[in-house]
């Protein structure tokens, strides 16, 4: 099928000017009769003038269009009358780009003198332009090339002025008749091939356009221009929804590379950080230097990298979702016969994701206190235990306590990101109740010199921007699965699936080697037996205390039984022993994941084995439950009771008593 002519000559126009201008009327290859003349005609009125004329003449053959407008410039200051001067001025300030300055100098040489040659290089002056013509500049600037063509009808130069002058102005019915004259005149030239090319392209000959291009290029045309014409040729003959399709696959292509590229990137990262682990450091502590540190920011860089990238994909992921609904509600059109339900499903799917993609980004996550904040007043041992084990670890030590329910130990900053960076924000230890019975106090230290290491080595600062997009990942795939568009068929729920999956595989990975080098703070702070004992009672806690809170809830929930002290609770039926053993062995002996956010358990007591730190001197009290350093050990376990009691009725609705 043939295309419009004026779509095709409006594509080419950039590449066929940019060759065919070397076979202009004022562009000859060499120094022909015509140049001996004018150069003759100046020699007699200034030979100095003439020698500049040369100089200039050769400047621009090089390319050197400076030194050539320079040196017309000069012959123009010592013969005025120079005509041939004033036009050459203004062929080389056109192709400097200078529009304006080139019209009105070749203006100039026409009024000074009417001829072939001044009309056509006005006709080009009018035409170099990237905008659009305005009609009457497309009218004037074909008016003077077919006055030049009138004037020498046999002149190659002409012709070729013309036919340049046809495709700026989209008359392909003028590019027809002047290139077909130019086979005549010119068969040996590569223009007089790219013209005809052109012509043939926009009647839809798409074998006598390649055919042409061929005789073009082996005429001198180079490969580069021929094979970016060629393709521009392609790209027109191509429908418009294909070639949309094919540049939508190509983009697509290379977002999905730059997944690729991240997922290998975590994956290297993660076996430098795995033979880090394995290092025996040469210094007590748990510093970062070295590689450490220089695998630790590559780390920063690919997270913020992966960060970035998430949102700079957000719009991408929007205009495919329209892109993806809008071309399935084309098909149904197409097809003639439009289910109203599906029609009704496609646009809830598009808003819904729309939707989500933007709730994704504008909602922002409630600072809720982690738990029930402890009066360090009140347990003046664990406020003593605190500031022992920062000071061991040389970092400030924490500024409030929360407890909760669980067994969890962890630290975190509050106050946002830019209340870290001026180092305003909250350190806070989130300490559960579960985990402290059967824990001793040295344990418990070298847990917390562990969470104490996190805030030495700056692991919880500045990690604003990863939280963020976690959070909106989540907003997200909420709201993908409540407006219904969580599906196979729905791009965005293969973006959102895919790059979390990307995401926590390089995010993970980092937090596994901040996970390591806290481990060494604790083994070098309290030896390494203690932190392995306090860390395998963390998991035995973990895992037993969720066997007992199971057991028991269900039993005063079925029978509907008052529940004061969940921690001092004997349900009837409590959880067989032997299963929790095995459960705590499976924890400790579970194979690692590139997506675990700690290394397994089984690896960090290995390495902290390997360390073989002693610690600091065993205290007096370092023997003691954990529960030691908190006052009113039954206070607090029905407090945490009472939490456990309300969260189960904002969840569930199921009030469970509580005896008084």
């Amino acid at each position: 099928m043939a295309m419009r002519p004026i779509v095709l000559t409006l594509l080419v126009l950039s590449l066929a000017l940019a060759w065919s201008s070397r076979a202009r009327a004022e562009d000859p290859p060499s120094l022909d009769a015509f140049d001996r003349t004018i150069t003759a005609e100046l020699v007699a009125k200034n030979p100095e003038a003439a020698t500049v004329f040369a100089a200039a003449n050769a400047a621009r053959e090089r390319g050197d269009l400076s030194a050539a407008a320079a040196g017309y410039t000069r012959v123009l200051a010592l013969v005025p009358e120079f005509v041939h001067a004033k036009r050459r001025l203004c062929s080389v300030e056109s192709r400097r780009g200078n529009r304006g300055r080139a019209i009105t100098l070749c203006r100039e040489a026409l009024a000074a003198k009417d001829s072939p040659e001044n009309h056509g290089a006005l006709a080009l002056a009018l035409v170099t332009s990237k905008d659009d013509l305005p009609s009457n500049v497309r009218l004037e600037a074909m008016d003077h090339a077919k006055l030049a063509v009138a004037a020498k009808p046999d002149d190659m130069h002409t012709q070729g002025i013309l036919c340049e002058v046809a495709i700026a102005t989209g008359d392909v019915a003028t590019l027809r008749s002047c290139s077909a004259r130019l086979v005549q005149l010119a068969p040996n030239e590569s223009s007089t091939h790219i013209f005809v090319a052109i012509v043939a392209a926009s009647d839809g000959r798409k074998d006598d356009a390649r055919a042409a291009l061929g005789r073009a290029r082996l005429a001198g045309m180079p490969q580069a221009e021929h094979d970016r014409l060629l393709d521009r040729m392609e790209d027109a003959w191509t429908p418009p929804l294909v070639s949309m399709a094919y540049t939508g696959l190509k983009a697509l292509g290379g977002w999905l590379g730059g997944f690729a590229v991240l997922l290998v990137a975590g994956w290297f990262l993660s076996r430098a950080a795995l033979r880090s682990a394995e290092r025996v450091p040469s210094e007590p502590g748990g510093h970062v230097r070295g590689t450490d540190a220089k695998l630790r920011k590559t780390y920063r860089v690919v997270l913020w990298i992966c960060c970035a990238y998430y949102y700079a994909s957000l719009p991408i992921v929007a205009v495919a979702t329209l892109l993806f609904g809008g071309g399935a509600i084309v098909a149904l059109l197409a097809i003639g016969h439009v289910p109203i339900k599906l029609f009704a499903i496609i646009i809830v799917v598009a808003f819904a994701t729309i939707g989500a993609i933007v709730r994704s980004v504008v909602v922002r996550g409630k600072d809720v206190d982690p738990g029930v904040r402890l009066d360090l007043h009140e347990h003046p041992k664990l406020d003593a235990a605190l500031v022992e084990v920062a000071g061991r670890i040389g970092t400030r030590r924490v500024d409030n306590v929360y407890l909760t329910p669980g067994t969890e130990i962890a630290v975190t900053e509050r106050g946002g990101m830019f209340r870290q960076l001026r180092r305003k924000s909250e350190r806070a230890l989130i300490l559960g109740a579960g985990v402290l019975s059967g824990m001793t106090v040295r344990q418990l230290k070298a847990i917390l010199a562990h969470e104490y290491g996190h805030f030495h080595n700056e692991d919880t600062a500045g990690g604003g921007f990863s939280f963020a997009v976690r959070r909106s990942l989540m907003v997200m795939a909420i709201s993908l699965a409540r407006g219904g568009a969580a599906g196979w068929f729905n791009p965005a729920w293969w973006f959102v699936r895919g790059f979390y999956n990307v995401f926590l595989r390089i995010s993970h990975g980092a937090s596994r080697l901040q996970e390591v080098l806290a481990d060494r703070w604790a083994a070098f702070a309290y030896g390494s037996d203690s932190f392995e004992g306090g860390l395998r009672h963390v998991i035995a806690a973990s895992v037993a205390f969720s066997a007992h809170a199971d057991a028991t809830l269900e039993e005063v929930v079925n029978e509907k039984r008052a529940l004061t002290n969940l921690y001092a609770y004997a349900p009837a039926k409590a959880p067989d022993a032997e299963d929790v053993r095995k459960n705590i062995a499976k924890e400790i002996e579970a194979e690692p994941s590139p997506y675990d956010s700690h290394p397994a358990p089984r690896d960090r007591i290995a390495w902290v084995r390997k360390i073989a730190a002693e610690g600091a001197p065993v205290a007096a009290d370092d023997g003691d439950d954990a529960w030691s350093l908190l006052a009113d050990r039954a206070g607090l376990e029905r407090s945490m009771t009472k939490a456990v009691r309300d969260d189960i009725f904002d969840a569930h609705g199921v009030r469970i008593p509580c005896e008084t």
